[in-house]
């Protein structure tokens, strides 16, 4: 294995969202073997880069699910917004059937007249922009909604018939559906880093627990579940390590290299 990449929320990232001492030794030694690593999250990259500071491993971040990916310097490297037009087919929808959603480019957060309540509780760096007041509607780099299961499964199943054409629509987290542009995601992000790096995709390892996981878990030459995911990737992922509150990212490691 040339790179180690891993989620964070559910996997990476215990209950209390953060980063054991543990995970954070087996990171750096396998670092410092020469071992890569990126995240592969969500998130944008202002609510990662604290947790890169904590490791302290020069990284790549796969940001908002492969639509944002940066260099070890945090420079943008690859972007792949929803454009305007496609934009305002999505959001005259939710308008249409009263649903709460955030949009996200840069330091921006985007809302709605239907409620006025970011969706979002993670991430508290973002200018809020209010969509009625703009004359038009901008690209956005993801949009997310939250609700409960049964409503998070329903929407999804009907996005994807109405919007799969030009769309990437994940359950992230059973209360939240992930949207982001046909062209964003972790897997095809993970296929940038490994032609930026000149390793082959079967060099790769990847940890992951939730819906947004699976693209990038089928890409890579090892990919490993956690014991806190989703059916869908137990079905799918025959690896699986302990929860992500039992350190499953750094057993997994420790066991596989040897440390």
């Amino acid at each position: 294995m040339k790179l180690i990449v891993s989620d964070l929320d559910g996997t990476l990232l215990n209950n209390q969202r953060v980063i054991s001492e543990e995970t954070k030794k087996i990171l750096n030694k396998l670092n410092l073997k020469g071992i890569d690593f990126a995240f592969a999250s969500g998130r944008g990259i202002e609510s990662i880069i604290p947790y890169r500071n904590f490791l302290g491993i020069n990284s790549y971040f796969i940001c908002n699910n492969g639509a944002s990916i940066y260099d070890k310097n945090e420079n943008l490297i690859y972007e792949s917004p929803i454009d305007e037009e496609n934009v305002k087919k999505l959001i005259g929808y939710f308008r249409e059937n009263n649903i709460n959603f955030n949009g996200f480019y840069k330091d921006e957060l985007f809302i709605d007249n239907c409620n006025k309540n970011k969706v979002v509780t993670l991430e508290n760096q973002y200018k809020i922009v209010e969509l009625e007041k703009m004359k038009h509607f901008p690209k956005m780099i993801k949009l997310i909604i939250k609700g409960n299961e049964d409503f998070i499964i329903s929407l999804k199943k009907e996005m994807v018939n109405l919007f799969s054409e030009f769309l990437d629509i994940t359950i992230s987290h059973p209360t939240c559906l992930d949207i982001v542009s046909i062209k964003a995601t972790k897997g095809n992000g993970i296929k940038f880093i490994s032609k930026e790096l000149n390793i082959s995709t079967s060099d790769i390892m990847a940890f992951g627990d939730g819906g947004n996981d699976l693209d990038m878990l089928k890409t890579v030459g090892h990919p490993v579940i956690m014991e806190n995911s989703t059916s869908e990737l137990k079905n799918s992922i025959k690896n699986q390590t302990l929860s992500n509150m039992n350190d499953g990212v750094a057993y997994y490691l420790k066991k596989y290299f040897s440390l």
